[in-house]
């Protein structure tokens, strides 16, 4: 919720679900400013922490591989669009949304009270990571729904995610079964990676 100065409630709960896709997730600030945990910005800023920190937990077989890539191949973990998009120039100035690797993009709400965003989408299959809808896009400008609980968060179509139910910590997460979430290309292929070790 920013370190520096005092934060409101609705950017509170903005930030709070944006760190939660931050490969480095915590939150802290100043010993001179109010107190924006989520517990202390009321009700609706821990459900909608919660619910991205569940979307974070649930893809930790992902994180994990993506991080293991960046230690043994030089791969990035957060990357912006045009690293994975170097062709289009239209992705080369955009600093408001991320991907976690190739196939995850994170479309957080920026703006104070705003139910929706919106974002360039760069051509391709996409999916909404909530209600698996395909969002097709031949390179173009969307606006995506965004109410208080929500970060927009998408699936690169031609992925496969490994996933898992979360848990209440790490290692209860870890003990849950593996899922598979297929995002079909538009020639119905998909490919991913997994890496697992003891």
């Amino acid at each position: 919720c920013g370190f520096n100065g005092n934060t409101t409630v609705p950017l509170c709960n903005r930030w709070s679900q944006l760190g939660a896709f931050y490969p480095f997730s915590r939150n802290h600030n100043t010993d001179d400013g109010i107190p924006q945990d989520p517990v202390a910005m009321g009700q609706p800023v821990i459900d909608s922490a919660k619910k991205a920190l569940h979307v974070r937990y649930s893809l930790l077989p992902y994180l994990y591989t993506l991080f293991w890539a960046a230690n043994v191949q030089g791969d990035t973990v957060a990357r912006p669009l045009f690293f994975e998009f170097p062709n289009d120039p239209l992705t080369y100035e955009i600093d408001y949304m991320f991907l976690w690797g190739s196939s995850v993009l994170i479309a957080p709400v920026l703006e104070e009270n705003k139910v929706s965003v919106e974002i360039y989408l760069p051509p391709g299959i996409w999916y909404d990571y909530y209600s698996k809808m395909v969002i097709p896009s031949i390179g173009q400008n969307v606006s995506l729904p965004a109410p208080i609980d929500v970060i927009p968060v998408l699936i690169r179509g031609g992925s496969i995610i490994p996933q898992q139910q979360p848990n209440k910590t790490t290692v209860y997460s870890r003990q849950s079964k593996l899922e598979l979430l297929c995002a079909p290309d538009k020639n119905g292929y998909a490919s991913g990676m997994l890496f697992w070790d003891d």
